[in-house]
């Protein structure tokens, strides 16, 4: 993996929300190696639940479009809504065409967009522009 410099990832809080085994264990892997404190959800229901018990709540929020309860579209419009997690980064996760999906999550207020399969060595440095403020809509 790649080292990204200047950033603590210890303090960051995450939470992914992702139904298939390889993603999951990528992304889970990804996360651990750099000490992110991080949470795993596979169906999509019981995220706002599940977010709003996390001590703290999460930071970011990583989130595949497709999963085998819900949407993403689902997911965010329930995270948004709410008071306590609407300012929370929600970033999308998806292999669906990214000319498609980008402009509908731009609309549905996602902060950004991760194409799989994600790349374990850009991994580290768009996290760090992500959690730094500057948006990344990137399609691998």
């Amino acid at each position: 993996m790649v080292y990204a410099p200047d950033f603590d990832f210890t303090k960051v809080n995450a939470l992914a929300v992702e139904d298939d085994a390889g993603g999951m264990a990528i992304i889970g892997v990804m996360m651990r190696h750099l000490g992110i404190k991080s949470y795993i959800n596979t169906t999509g229901e019981g995220v706002v639940e599940l977010a709003r018990a996390m001590k703290p709540i999460p930071d970011i929020v990583f989130l595949d479009l497709n999963l085998p309860m819900t949407s993403g579209y689902d997911v965010i419009k329930q995270i948004r809504a709410d008071e306590k997690l609407k300012k929370v980064l929600v970033i999308a996760v998806t292999a669906q065409d990214a000319d498609v999906e980008i402009p509908k999550c731009r609309a549905a207020g996602f902060d950004g967009y991760i194409g799989k399969p994600i790349s374990r060595s850009r991994f580290p440095r768009q996290l760090r522009r992500i959690l730094s403020g500057e948006p990344v809509w990137e399609t691998y």
